[in-house]
């Protein structure tokens, strides 16, 4: 892989003398000096009147190296990232993500104060202009963690015991891609159920970080030690037996969460569903 050192001097040197670029800052493990290690990719913004002309522009790549593959995002979905965004690998198989930011970026957080991202720690690497004065130092202080309201719970433990129903379907049939899909669903909405578990008992002030980062960190020995299990190979037994570990973890968990927040719920549906899913694959 690429020297991160030497890479990070490349782009720095790009940034100095390029006049759409004013200011470039480093968040991620890198910025943190946590979690650092020999595949640690580099997260760098790229901040400036100009950086939009960068946005879906591959040459300005190429002085910091031969690139490997590219992938930009226009980040418009609600979720997505406020900013467009360079996904790049470079040939030595480095990857850095680059965002690429007009001037509000700062002045926004100067105004409102800083973001999760930059809360978790950022490097100032360059400024031209002075456009990070008076941006806000790091407290460590991260916005509090979701917490849902009735109506979101609701719609995850719906959407979680739809697709229960589903996913015996296929395996029962031998179809196992397409059990596969829907059990991905079904671990998205458990996640979510699990991130809820854990900003409710801590007043949203544990960080639960996003897309099951660090998961075994923020979430209890009780439920992080059974993670494995809800995970299986490509084959009929194996799906069956992670779908029902799915299935009563996701149980346990979001009965947990109703109970601390009184949400009212269905809680027969739970039971319905494993016992339609015991009998289309015959147990």
């Amino acid at each position: 892989m690429e020297d991160p050192v030497i890479l990070l001097e490349k782009i720095l040197t790009f940034a100095r003398n390029d006049p759409r670029i004013d200011t470039v800052i480093q968040t991620g493990s890198r910025a943190r000096n946590t979690r650092v290690d020999k595949f640690s990719d580099l997260d760098i913004e790229l901040i400036g009147s100009g950086t939009d002309e960068l946005i879906g522009n591959n040459l300005w790549l190429n002085p910091l190296g031969e690139v490997m593959v590219a992938l930009h995002l226009a980040n418009e979905k609600e979720g997505e990232p406020d900013w467009p965004t360079c996904l790049v690998v470079f040939s030595g198989g480095r990857k850095v993500d680059f965002t690429l930011a007009s001037v509000e970026r700062l002045k926004d957080m100067k105004q409102r104060g800083l973001d999760k991202l930059y809360q978790r720690g950022y490097k100032i690497l360059l400024d031209k202009a002075g456009l990070t004065n008076g941006l806000p130092e790091i407290t460590h202080q991260l916005t509090k963690s979701h917490i849902p309201s009735s109506a979101e719970f609701n719609e995850n433990l719906h959407e979680f015991w739809f697709e229960a129903t589903q996913v015996p379907v296929y395996i029962a049939r031998g179809d196992l891609w397409p059990a596969r899909m829907r059990d991905n669903e079904m671990k998205e909405s458990l996640l979510a159920m699990m991130e809820w578990y854990v900003s409710i008992k801590s007043d949203g002030k544990t960080d639960v970080w996003y897309n099951g980062h660090h998961l075994h960190e923020w979430l209890p020995e009780k439920f992080s030690k059974r993670i494995q299990g809800i995970f299986g190979s490509y084959g009929k037994e194996e799906a069956i037996r992670a779908l029902q570990e799915t299935t009563e973890l996701y149980t346990e968990i979001s009965a947990e969460v109703a109970e601390m927040k009184g949400f009212e719920f269905d809680s027969e549906l739970p039971g319905k569903v494993r016992k339609h899913i015991m009998q289309v694959i015959g147990r």
